[in-house]
């Protein structure tokens, strides 16, 4: 029959642990209790088959929660193996279980720490060792004696020692396979975030490019009658944006094509010493914004130097496309123990409906996220009757948690 015609109830049956360790403990305990047991030979007793039953049943039961508690089924197993062996020794009573003892020894190096899967083979010695003894005290020969200690030999190690290392070996695969299958989901975390970096790389020049553009190709049009070289410089610089976000762009576009490729790639990243070109091209767009500088500046590393770079970058554009011409802005950048950003507005400018729609609404929400990564601040709210966002940064890029040791 097909798989996929099995009802799903009877295949979440067949898949479930507690079915498949009663299973085992049945095909275990049956041919257990026949093997190293005579239940049904001429002359048992039924109080001696009574003994055997109580050995059995506990140590079947018992197999049933040997992956919630490898270890402590392990002893009760052992310990019935142990008593069970004891008793046929002593008294002519005659069972010496064994198949229960390998699966709760494989399942205790499966499921166990080395110390502990070391522990039961150890101890697996003990039933062992009481199973051979019985068999050589029954044989009077001593040439009958050597061949039963050979056969018990090689019938009990060999297959307490496969056991043992299949149940290692088992863990360990499994060790690596989890250890494959964290190492991909943190790759592919990694490549998430390397995307939304370049998504957020990608909105700050594209956005923030073409809306400065599109407010100096206004302007130049605006004046291209009564100020004809006015109009010529802002077409020209216009020209130098474009060339500049092309090539950003480009950049950008090569990081998503290799893997490999150098995050520079021969284009210097942006960072707080590249304002002036930037406020500059606002001036052009019609706002009056001035720079102020606070505190001796410190050496930013490159990553947090670019998210204070983009924030500047954002708010003043901003400015250009919600307050308009005409307006007064201000950016001041204090130094202490941290980076603050604090860039306001008047709100006092001429804004068409035509800027508004320059905005995509996710340049600020965009950068909360970049900030809060490295630990800092970022609030933007209406001030008097402009706007106003602050920000505050670290120094240095907050360190990354180490992860628990497994």
């Amino acid at each position: 029959m097909d798989p996929e015609q099995v009802p799903a109830g009877t295949r979440r049956w067949i898949r479930s642990a507690r079915v498949q360790d009663a299973a085992l403990a049945l095909a275990v305990i049956v041919p257990e209790a026949f093997f190293f047991g005579d239940p049904i030979a001429p002359g048992t007793s039924w109080p001696a088959r009574l003994v055997l039953a109580a050995f059995a049943l506990p140590e079947a039961v018992a197999l049933l929660f040997r992956r919630r508690w490898p270890t402590a089924v392990y002893l009760v197993v052992w310990a019935l193996a142990a008593g069970a062996s004891v008793l046929t020794i002593l008294t002519d009573f005659h069972f010496t279980p064994y198949f229960g003892i390998l699966v709760a020894l494989y399942t205790v190096a499966r499921l166990c720490r080395r110390p502990a899967a070391l522990t039961a083979l150890a101890l697996t010695a003990v039933p062992i060792g009481l199973d051979t003894a019985d068999i050589l005290t029954s044989l009077g020969t001593p040439g009958y004696r050597t061949a039963a200690l050979v056969t018990a030999l090689a019938f009990y190690l060999p297959l307490t020692i496969a056991a043992w290392g299949v149940g290692r070996w088992s863990r360990a695969t499994a060790a690596a396979a989890e250890h494959d299958r964290l190492a991909l989901a943190r790759a592919r975390l990694a490549v998430t975030h390397e995307r939304v970096r370049i998504a957020r790389e990608l909105h700050d020049i594209v956005a923030n490019a073409v809306a400065v553009i599109v407010m100096q190709a206004e302007t130049a049009r605006a004046t291209a009658a009564a100020d004809p070289p006015r109009a010529e410089e802002t077409l020209a610089r216009i020209e130098d944006l474009g060339r500049g976000a092309m090539a950003e762009l480009r950049r950008l576009l090569r990081l998503l094509r290799t893997a490999d490729a150098p995050v520079e790639d021969g284009v210097r990243r942006r960072g707080l010493a590249d304002l002036a070109p930037l406020l500059e091209d606002v001036r052009r767009a019609g706002v009056l914004i001035d720079l102020e500088v606070q505190g001796t500046p410190a050496h930013l590393d490159e990553s947090v130097d670019l998210t204070a770079y983009r924030l500047v970058q954002e708010a003043v554009t901003n400015i250009t496309k919600h307050a308009g011409p005409g307006s007064h802005a201000a950016v001041r950048i204090t130094w202490t123990d941290v980076l603050h950003l604090d860039v306001v507005d008047d709100g006092a400018g001429h804004c068409t409906a035509t800027r508004r729609e320059l905005s995509t609404g996710h340049g600020l929400i965009g950068l909360a996220e970049r900030i809060a990564l490295f630990g800092g601040e970022l609030s933007a709210t209406p001030y008097r009757s402009g706007f106003r966002v602050t920000a505050t940064l670290p120094l240095t890029p907050a360190p990354v948690a180490p992860e628990p040791a497994g």
